[in-house]
């Protein structure tokens, strides 16, 4: 680990030079007696009080130096484990809020694909405490709810925030593809790089957006993985030999990914139960282990210096009511 050790106000530090008041010695310290020859060493006396004066000494160094905001910061440390950075691009169109693989009209509702998607990905987060995660969401254009972090919480509290209101109008799966991918550019990479798709329908790319994806994908070493659920009988089935829909937005899209050059993975979830077994499996394969620096927040050491001060103090306070202020 490395770290730097600074000040919020260095400023203060200029009053250190009162801690040196309680090594002078005072008048008031002294008992008048008629001979002093005739007294016995005080060897006792002595060291108490020397421990007298050097912890109000102590005390008034240790709050300077905390009114002072001694941290440190720029903190780095190397980590070892199944460490990776995935950004889940979560589809947010108002499709969304259909009930998840239904049969008909005469099928009783269930959970919504947004439902199923919330509770598959909270449980995959779950599962990933060393990755560096982010999680953005798409429909008439991309929302980056929380860049990349560590603080897995906020992924969480961000994924249960597309319960809130209804969803956008269209799919601009373009868009939110390039806004996901500008997330990796200029990044460190940690290992693997991935992107989970998580969308109940395609969406038609002309040549310059498929190029563009494309070579982002492939210049950021990102993988892609993407889970269509597949709304109801009538949506075309991806994982058929010859799918009746071949002309279908959702196909097209499937072949497009099929030519990227870039690890790309297709899961067709038709209920929950495939939804989790998706997200297994995606947990299964990005389970390589990697090593990567993480970058912690600043520490404050206050604290610490206040708690020394109080420390001393209370010692002096023991040392005071034990001393001899009187030979009556």
């Amino acid at each position: 680990m490395t770290m730097n050790l600074d000040f919020a106000f260095p400023w203060m530090l200029a009053l250190l030079p009162l801690a040196a008041l309680p090594l002078l010695r005072r008048r008031s310290d002294t008992l008048v007696f008629s001979s002093v020859a005739w007294l016995p060493a005080d060897e006792l006396g002595r060291v108490a009080g020397w421990v007298t004066r050097g912890g109000a000494a102590l005390a008034i160094a240790a709050i300077v130096v905390g009114l002072a905001g001694p941290g440190r910061s720029q903190l780095q440390v190397m980590r070892t484990g199944s460490g990776a950075q995935i950004l889940i691009l979560m589809d947010r169109s108002a499709s969304m809020d259909e009930p998840m693989g239904s049969r008909g009209v005469e099928t009783p509702r269930g959970d919504s694909k947004n439902q199923v998607a919330r509770a598959a990905l909270t449980h995959f987060v779950e599962q990933r405490p060393n990755d560096r995660l982010a999680f953005m969401m798409f429909g008439t254009s991309p929302v980056l709810a929380m860049p990349f972090t560590y603080n897995h919480r906020v992924i969480e509290a961000a994924i249960a925030g597309t319960a809130t209101g209804r969803g956008m109008p269209d799919t601009e799966l373009d868009r939110g593809m390039l806004a996901a991918i500008a997330q990796f550019e200029g990044r460190l990479s940690s290992g693997r790089r991935a992107i989970v798709l998580v969308s109940d329908g395609g969406a038609l790319l002309d040549e310059p957006m498929q190029r563009r994806i494309r070579e982002g994908l492939q210049r950021n070493k990102i993988a892609l993985y993407f889970i269509y659920l597949r709304s109801s009988i009538y949506s075309p089935d991806l994982n058929a030999t010859l799918p009746a829909s071949a002309d279908s937005a959702e196909a097209q899209l499937h072949r497009y990914f099929l030519t990227l050059g870039t690890p790309y993975r297709l899961f067709q979830a038709e209920d929950p139960k495939a939804m989790m077994a998706a997200i297994a499996e995606i947990n299964r394969q990005q389970n390589a282990t990697t090593t990567f620096i993480e970058h912690l927040p600043r520490q404050d050491l206050s604290p610490y210096c206040f708690a020394l001060a109080l420390f001393c103090a209370a010692l002096l306070v023991l040392l005071h009511q034990l001393q001899v202020r009187s030979w009556a």
